[in-house]
């Protein structure tokens, strides 16, 4: 009988442990799973323009790993986009002169890459054509 309740108490202490580690694997940071860009600049693809992106998380409150090592290149080899050391936000200086291909419209390559967690993540930028911004605006009284 004395082994069966050190057996017991062992069992019970291993569950403690158990439900402690998940409270602890429930309070640190979840790793994001994907990423996604937006501009902020909303210039058009044209040379001399610098275009900024930024980069949101996902899922929500999510972090990139501690160790990631972010890379931004370009299809294009005159132009060259940097990444800061957030991981999130991505600029791409157009060079004066710079005309985008007909045929191969410019992408910026991102990626991620962890050592500690095997994490990696990559999305494609693809800057939008040129804004067509209004030039006029007209009002029409309604009653």
């Amino acid at each position: 009988m004395l082994e069966h309740e050190r057996l017991k108490e062992i069992e019970r202490k291993e569950d403690e442990i158990l439900r402690e580690e998940q409270e602890i694997l429930a309070r640190l940071p979840k790793l994001v799973t994907s990423i996604s860009f937006k501009e902020i600049t909303m210039l058009p693809t044209e040379g001399g323009n610098t275009l900024v992106y930024t980069g949101t998380l996902s899922p929500a409150g999510s972090v990139l790993a501690p160790d990631f090592v972010a890379t931004v290149t370009s299809n294009d080899p005159a132009v060259v986009p940097t990444v800061d050391a957030t991981g999130l936000i991505v600029t791409v200086p157009l060079p004066t002169g710079w005309v985008e291909s007909t045929t191969t419209p410019l992408e910026i390559a991102y990626a991620t890459t962890s050592a500690s967690t095997g994490q990696a993540l990559s999305a494609t930028i693809t800057p939008s054509a040129p804004v067509v911004l209004a030039t006029s605006v007209s009002f029409q009284q309604v009653q």
